[in-house]
């Protein structure tokens, strides 16, 4: 364990980075050890033959070490029987998988408390939000939604309050240190507006026929922004925010800091209505510029699905691009950074637009698959309507995941065959979430599905090609620049996917076993820390530990 000293600097910019192009690194073939991992979750949707929208959302899913033992718990978010207004809730209930250090989970739902929530549940958020060095959860659901309060030991206590049991339908959630003050403040989507007691009727009217309806039939909401007071109470602030036109049919937020200046914006994922972009002044007020940025359609100036994102640095240049999922005959959509918060539609060029336009896409990720240093992209896909065969030729609802593999530049190929059990089946696949689940120094996912098991999903290789950072403040940004030159420019802070949160920790790639980190440099709110290192950083993990002047980097 060593003590090394972190300065501030007014350093010049760095040179661009980007991993070499050459021949492609090898890709894992995930293998599913679902039942050796002691994970036996099976989504309750609560389907009904009204076909409620609700029932085709899926659920969410979170990475996150509730127990601070330093491994990756996983809660897993229930749905249940779909309730009418008043109506009593029953089992089933969300769960906690406590890791053992190995990849392998032991179920303490029970010991959990208030976590153990058994409300009709869509997306989660975590992080600490009382400042007591504990995680807690943010849960939304269709009816109120619920923060429980973390004790560090993997026990929760419910916090919500009146200000946060929101009852509307809300989707996805961020927390997010809005103007760098030191806490977490909490933007919610909402998604639209149902009425479970008279269910409207879509599809034809033929027996077997009914259908789910599309969210066109329905009123979107507003979304939510909850300022932290410092001490975990929060207060409504979307006006004072200057969020009060955040209505939309939202499925998941992301804050990330698209323009260089160390505040995070807001990207908000809306369902057939235009996304939307909002960019922070640098005093947690948010200003929309959704129009000039290009981010709230395509390039042909259409509106699309908007259901999972990611966000990242996929061409090596510095600045982060967007990811979106979109619904089938609409591929996904890569907005690239142009930088000044202006994007353009890279879809096509990028090579991705031909192999989305099919599948329909929720939960995707932004993660370096091949340990090569750039990011590649996982997209898990499935239909919503679950009898689409009758009313689409060659069209299924269990659909197969997609892994697209980054050339350095930001292009990509499909390398789906290549991808094992994570892409072997069809399934009605909608959050993904990564991180080392058995501390073997490579990414493993969690994959939840509609109605179906959550699998977990592990890289069967040997490891030793990463550098593993925990300890960065969310939201903040980890340069790195390897012996060969190569610069990795990575965002602390958990990859929503859909309805999910993953590793917060930053991961690495190094190239190969003797790559090397030769500097690193923090990025945050606008000032710049570089840490000093004892030497070439090779494969393993770091610990940075803030103190008043110095970070600890503690090194196996």
């Amino acid at each position: 364990m060593l003590l090394l000293s972190a300065l501030l600097s007014a350093c010049g910019p760095e040179g661009k980075g980007g991993v070499l192009p050459g021949e492609p690194a090898a890709v894992p073939g995930y293998v599913d050890r679902t039942d050796a991992s002691g994970i036996e979750f099976v989504h309750d949707a609560g389907r009904t033959p009204e076909k409620h929208l609700p029932e085709t959302m899926g659920h969410g899913a979170a990475l996150v070490d509730v127990d601070a033992d330093g491994d990756l718990d996983l809660y897993l978010v229930q749905g249940g029987r779909l309730v009418r207004a008043g109506g009593p809730r029953t089992e089933p209930c969300n769960r906690l998988y406590a890791n053992r250090g190995d990849g392998t989970f032991v179920d303490e739902t029970e010991r959990s408390g208030a976590a153990a929530d058994r409300g009709y549940g869509m997306g989660v958020a975590a992080g600490d939000v009382n400042a007591d060095g504990t995680v807690d959860l943010f849960v939304t659901n269709l009816g109120p939604d619920a923060l429980f309060l973390g004790d560090g030991t993997g026990r929760f206590r419910d916090g919500t309050g009146a200000v946060l049991a929101d009852e509307r339908w809300n989707t996805g959630a961020a927390l997010f240190d809005a103007e760098l003050d030191g806490d977490l403040d909490l933007y919610v989507a909402a998604y639209v507006e149902i009425d479970l007691e008279h269910p409207v009727w879509c599809g034809r009217r033929e027996p077997g026929w009914r259908t789910v309806c599309h969210p066109d039939r329905f009123p979107g909401l507003q979304d939510r922004f909850y300022r932290n007071e410092g001490d975990g109470a929060f207060v409504e602030a979307t006006a004072t925010a200057g969020l009060e036109d955040s209505w939309g049919k939202g499925l998941g937020v992301i804050a990330t800091d698209l323009d260089g200046d160390g505040f995070p914006e807001l990207y908000v994922a809306n369902d057939s209505v235009e996304n939307r972009l909002w960019h922070n002044d640098g005093h947690g007020r948010f200003v929309d510029e959704t129009l000039l940025s290009g981010t709230g359609v395509n390039g042909h100036g259409v509106t699309e699905a908007g259901m999972g994102f990611a966000s990242g640095d996929l061409d090596g240049d510095g600045d982060f691009e967007l990811y979106v999922t979109n619904f089938d005959n609409e591929s996904h959509t890569l907005y690239v950074n142009e930088g000044g918060l202006l994007f353009h539609d890279g879809t096509a060029s990028a090579g991705l637009e031909a192999p989305t336009r099919l599948p329909v896409g929720f939960g995707t990720l932004m993660s370096d698959v091949d340990d090569d240093g750039d990011l590649d992209l996982f997209v898990a896909n499935g239909h919503i309507v679950d009898l689409i065969h009758l009313y689409h030729d060659g069209q299924t609802w269990a659909q197969r995941a997609q892994l697209f593999q980054n050339d350095g530049t930001g292009r990509f190929r499909d390398v789906t065959e290549l991808a094992g059990d994570l892409s072997a089946t069809p399934r009605v696949g909608r959050g993904l979430v990564a991180g080392d689940l058995d501390g073997d120094g490579d990414l493993d996912l969690v994959a939840t599905e509609c109605g179906g098991r959550t699998r977990i999903l592990v890289d069967p290789g040997a490891g030793g090609r990463a550098l593993l950072v925990s300890g960065v403040p969310r939201g903040a940004r980890l340069v790195a620049t390897r012996a060969d030159g190569v610069r990795l420019v990575r965002e602390a802070g958990p990859d929503p996917s859909y309805l999910c949160q993953g590793d917060p920790r930053v991961y690495l790639g190094l190239g190969d076993p003797d790559g090397r980190v030769v500097s690193l440099t923090l990025e945050w709110g606008g000032a710049r820390l570089p840490i000093a290192l004892p030497g070439p950083l090779g494969p393993g993990r770091v610990v940075l530990e803030p103190s008043s002047s110095s970070w600890r980097i503690e090194m196996p």
